[in-house]
C-alpha cells in the first residue's frame, strides 16, 4: 500500500527545496564569469575602478555563494531522506557524478573562492586573477556534473538492472559522462545562468544610477553585463531550441505532456501556446494551438 500523502508531501517538500536552491545556482554561474571579466580588465588597464568593481560584486557573489551551498545541502539530505530507496536503487550512477562534483568541482570553487577574497594583497595580479577565473570554471564545472546526474535520468545510458540485487548498475561510465541530453541541458543552462547573472548586475547598476549612488561603478557595471547579458541571451535561444530537439529524440512522452497532447496526431503536430490539462477528461481545455500548415512530416 502506497500512502499517497506522505509521498505528495515529499514531493512538495523537495519541489520547494530545489525551487529555493535555484534561484541562487544561475546567479552563481554568471556572476562568476563577469567578475572574471572585470578583473581582467582591471589587470589589464590597471585601473583602479576596475579592483573596486571586483570587489563590490564579489561581496554579492560570496553572499549568494553561501546561500547556495546552505540550500544544496539540504537537498542533498533529501535524496535520503524523501528518496531513499530511489538512492538505494540507483545510488552507484547517481551518486557517482554527484560525489565528483564535491570531490572535483565543488572543492576546487570553494577554495579559490577563499584565495579571492583573501588574497588581494598577498598575490600578484595575474596570481589573483587566475584565482578568479578558476573560481569562475570551478562554478561552471559543478553544474557540468550536476546536469549530467540529472541527464542520467532523463535518458538512462550506460547502465543495467541487475536482478540479483535490485539495483541499476554502471556499464558505461563515459556513456554517462557524454550523455546527448547533459551535453544540451549543460550549454543550456550555463548560458541561461549568465543571463541572470547579466540581468541582476545590471538591474542593481540602473538602481545606484537612479540614486546616484556609486555612479563610475554602476556605468562600467552597466556596460559589461548588458554586452555580456545581450550575448549570453542569444546563446540562450539557439542552446534552448537544441535541448527542445533532444526531447523529440529520447523522451517523447515528456514532450506529448508538456504540449498537452492526450492522443496521438499526424505529423507534423501542432504547438499548443496555452492550455489547461484535465487528467480526468484526458483533454487541454481552453487550448490554443497553432497548426503547422505547410510543414513537411
Amino acid at each position: 500500500m502506497v500512502d499517497w500523502e506522505v509521498v505528495n508531501l515529499s514531493r512538495l517538500q523537495f519541489a520547494l527545496t530545489a525551487l529555493y536552491h535555484f534561484l541562487f545556482v544561475p546567479l552563481t554561474l554568471g556572476l562568476s564569469v563577469l567578475l572574471a571579466i572585470m578583473e581582467s580588465v582591471y589587470v589589464m588597464t590597471g585601473r583602479r575602478i576596475w579592483r573596486d568593481m571586483t570587489i563590490f560584486w564579489g561581496i554579492l557573489f560570496g553572499i549568494n555563494f553561501a546561500m547556495g551551498v546552505a540550500t544544496g545541502i539540504t537537498m542533498e539530505f533529501q535524496f535520503g531522506t524523501n528518496w531513499a530507496y530511489y538512492s538505494h536503487y540507483v545510488g552507484d550512477i547517481f551518486g557517482a557524478p554527484l560525489a565528483i562534483e564535491g570531490l572535483m568541482a565543488f572543492f576546487l570553487e570553494a577554495t579559490f573562492i577563499g584565495l579571492f577574497f583573501f588574497g588581494w594583497d598577498r598575490l600578484s595580479k595575474p596570481g589573483h586573477l587566475a584565482v578568479t577565473w578558476m573560481v569562475a570554471f570551478g562554478s561552471n564545472f559543478s553544474a557540468l556534473w550536476i546536469l549530467v546526474a540529472n541527464a542520467w535520468m532523463q535518458n538512462p545510458v550506460g547502465s543495467r538492472f541487475n536482478f540479483e540485487t535490485m539495483r541499476m548498475e554502471i556499464t558505461d561510465f563515459f556513456q554517462v559522462i557524454f550523455n546527448p541530453v547533459a551535453q544540451s541541458k549543460f550549454v543550456h543552462t550555463v548560458s541561461a545562468g549568465y543571463v541572470t547573472g547579466a540581468v541582476f548586475v545590471m538591474a542593481v547598476s540602473a538602481y545606484f544610477l537612479l540614486r546616484g549612488r556609486h555612479v563610475e561603478i554602476a556605468r562600467r557595471s552597466m556596460t559589461v553585463a548588458a554586452s555580456f547579458g545581450l550575448a549570453s541571451a542569444l546563446s540562450v535561444v539557439v542552446l534552448g531550441d537544441e535541448s527542445g530537439y533532444t526531447i523529440t529524440e529520447h523522451q517523447k512522452m515528456k514532450l506529448a505532456a508538456m504540449e498537452g497532447l492526450w492522443e496521438t496526431e499526424e505529423a507534423p503536430a501542432a504547438f499548443t501556446v496555452i492550455g489547461f490539462p484535465d487528467a480526468d477528461a484526458r483533454e487541454t481545455a481552453y487550448a490554443i494551438k497553432v497548426p503547422c500548415r505547410g510543414c513537411s512530416g
